[in-house]
């Protein structure tokens, strides 16, 4: 087990955690011993390995550093996805993008919700999500953000949309159906396509709810977008993907305002469940997933992050010297904000943090950092929508006071999928054989209670952009498999994490890459009503833990 320590307080820490969170499965435990932890997962878009400080990025980000000090930090962490779409699917399910029925991932509100399971390949005919597993714990769950997780919407005369070029005539007044809401969460504040695609909106619980909420939800508050600059009261929106045809919207909307919103209605959510709780009497801990929208493009920082320009409190636009460095201040600022939430209300010592990115950094054509030392993704190979280490390997972030010691570095390979697992084990539930595939709980590692010196993950698959090409990696060793499952790339991450020096043709390798192939395709043919074998065991509460 490859697994740095780097923390005198380590022990001391430990031995405080002893009195940590037991099994919920035992009534004869003390109630307070006994409480689950809240959890809060943040989603970052296109972060890359090196935008953080602690991860060597020239851009301010203190809540982030923070967050990355006050636990456990990955320098070895994976997105199961070079791109969004196919990575979210997988963030919330434990399984890699492949085994849904769209391997590319739900791009856009016309494919059906990737959780469903035309194949049939398990046996509840469809996808159970992590926030299935908490609820089922006895957990109250939401969604914030950007989705990408498909669904069902119609146009104005009832039909159902199932062709992208249609999504224009979407009727925003019918909401979305079969996406969010029915597959676990109990609450949702979601831009189903990002800010990147129409529709440029949000929806409530699955309802448009229009960006002035004295507006009525039908379309008569929606107008056509197309590709442009627009100025706004705190900050300029932007559209990107619509130069040719105009996209369906809020007429208010404004993608600088985007982040503000989904963050004050987190907050809002927080203080929600503490009423719920103290109305009924009750002591449900939460789950908050939230999706951030930066830094995907359009690059458009808020003016003031109190909403309000006229007095500058809160300077987003100008922190860095450019717009994609302000976005990463922004997010940063989304984490300081949710933080300071938790502190306030006296969450802080039961919550569990996750802090992660959909994929790999953006490529550096279409940013503007302002700082040019920065550097996005440090020594890897390539960026977004890449098989090489850069369109995958990014900052992996756990915090959980006294239970995860302050100040750790972990090299051990890790998918962030992997936190899916993990609420299997912290809430004593069992995975069927067909569910969350490719995720193996981190429970035992972050809180030092690991024993055995295997890796976690014998190997890991690794998926392009649209999962035409992927790579496995066991050990130090990763061989890239194009999209006709030929092995074409042989490295050494250990000797060349840059990936420069192809060993493909070292006759001395020959053993190695037939056996690394016949793995990967043994798990991963290209072939979606394929039923491949799960790659990891499916988690089984041997004993009552304590952890």
């Amino acid at each position: 087990m490859k697994y740095i320590f780097r923390n005198s307080n380590l022990n001391v820490a430990l031995l405080l955690g002893l009195a940590g969170l037991l099994s919920c499965t035992n009534p004869s435990l003390n109630k307070t011993v006994n409480k689950l932890p809240n959890v809060v997962f943040i989603l970052a878009d296109d972060i890359g390995y090196g935008d953080l400080a602690r991860y060597g990025g020239k851009l301010p980000t203190p809540n982030l550093d923070k967050l990355a000090d006050s636990g456990i930090r990955f320098t070895d962490a994976h997105s199961p996805a070079a791109l969004c779409a196919p990575s979210r699917f997988s963030m919330l399910t434990g399984s890699y993008p492949y085994r849904s029925h769209s391997a590319g991932g739900a791009w856009n509100t016309n494919t059906p919700s990737i959780f469903s399971d035309p194949n049939g390949h398990t046996k509840a005919r469809r996808m159970v999500t992590v926030a299935e597993v908490l609820k089922k714990a006895g957990y109250r769950t939401a969604f914030f953000g950007k989705s990408h997780l498909g669904g069902d919407v119609y146009d104005t005369n009832g039909n159902i949309i199932r062709d992208q070029k249609d999504i224009s005539n979407m009727d925003l007044s019918k909401g979305v159906h079969n996406s969010i809401n029915e597959f676990g969460f109990d609450y949702s504040y979601s831009l189903p396509s990002g800010i990147q695609h129409e529709p440029f909106a949000f929806f409530e619980n699955g309802k448009f709810a229009p960006f002035d909420p004295n507006k009525p939800a039908d379309n008569s508050s929606t107008k056509m977008w197309l590709n442009g600059r627009y100025e706004g009261d705190n900050g300029t929106s932007q559209i990107v993907e619509h130069g040719r045809k105009a996209g369906i919207g809020d007429e208010d909307y404004n993608s600088s305002q985007t982040g503000i919103m989904m963050i004050n209605k987190s907050l809002e959510f927080i203080d929600n469940h503490l009423h719920q709780n103290k109305d009924n009497g009750e002591d449900k801990p939460f789950m908050l997933y939230f999706a951030s929208q930066a830094i995907h493009v359009p690059h458009t920082p808020p003016d003031d992050y109190d909403g309000d320009a006229s007095e500058i409190n809160e300077q987003v636009n100008g922190m860095t010297g450019g717009p994609t460095g302000d976005f990463v201040y922004e997010l940063d600022m989304q984490v300081g904000k949710i933080i300071q939430k938790l502190e306030e209300e006296g969450l802080t010592e039961n919550t569990i943090i996750f802090f992660t990115s959909d994929n790999g950094a953006l490529w550096p054509r279409i940013c503007d950092f302002g700082d040019p030392e920065h550097d996005n993704n440090g020594p890897l190979r390539d960026y977004k929508a890449s098989v090489y280490e850069g369109g995958h390997r990014v900052p992996f972030i756990i915090k959980w006071p006294g239970k995860v010691a302050p100040g750790i570095v972990s090299n051990e390979p890790v998918l962030s999928q992997d936190w899916v697992a993990t609420m299997y084990e912290l809430t004593n539930q069992n995975m069927e054989d067909d569910q969350a595939m490719d995720c193996t709980s981190l429970l035992q590692l972050i809180t030092g209670k690991r024993q055995s010196k295997e890796p976690l993950h014998p190997f890991i698959i690794y998926q392009a952009g649209y999962a035409y090409d992927g790579a496995i990696r066991e050990g130090n060793w990763v061989l890239l498999v194009d999209r006709e499952n030929k092995a074409t790339e042989l490295y050494n991450l250990k000797t060349d994490l840059a990936q420069e020096i192809n060993l493909i043709e070292k006759k001395e390798h020959e053993d190695l890459i037939k056996r690394l192939r016949e793995t990967f395709l043994k798990h991963n043919d290209h072939i979606n009503e394929t039923q491949e074998p799960r790659t990891t065991k499916a988690f089984r509460v041997a004993r009552q833990q304590s952890i």
